[in-house]
């Protein structure tokens, strides 16, 4: 019982910490080398955000991490993120779609620092996230047909 009275109250307390930094994420800016390694933890506090959080939650700091986790992908001197044909197909002109992608992506690289990935596994850790988090009717996001196909696979 304990147990599951601290974990209430972390998640509460990660919670609030992260939704007081929203409006510092939306105006903070990349300002040496440095300053995109130190600020990987926030970029994961982001994407676990929103892969943890419905599309029609907060969707102003849905925006702001989507943004935020975007200027830290283009800047980054660690990683290289290369979105394909695949991921392209994956996401179809979806635009919340593809900002999902990305947070995937970053969250795989950035979990995954003690071992090198090349893109297609970065590939496919970013698509299993995206298709885990579009099989919950709960996040209220529409998958792509792509998706549609995994998650049909998935059954049978």
């Amino acid at each position: 019982m304990k147990k599951i009275i601290l974990t209430v109250v972390i998640a509460f307390i990660s919670h609030l910490s992260i939704g007081q930094n929203f409006a510092e994420l939306n105006n903070y800016e990349f300002k040496s080398v440095e300053s995109y390694k130190t600020e990987e933890s926030k970029v994961l506090l982001c994407a676990n955000y929103l892969f943890n959080n419905p599309t029609n939650k907060s969707e102003l700091n849905r925006l702001i991490s989507i943004q935020y986790i975007m200027k830290w992908m283009m800047g980054t001197p660690d990683y290289t993120f290369e979105i394909g044909e695949k991921a392209m197909e994956l996401t179809k002109g979806n635009d919340d779609l593809l900002g999902l992608y990305m947070a995937a992506m970053s969250k795989v690289v950035i979990e995954s620092k003690s071992e090198k990935l090349d893109n297609e596994q970065i590939y496919n850790q970013a698509e299993d996230i995206l298709v885990n988090y579009c099989s919950n009717s709960d996040n209220k996001m529409k998958p792509s047909k792509k998706i549609k196909k995994i998650l049909k696979s998935r059954k049978d």
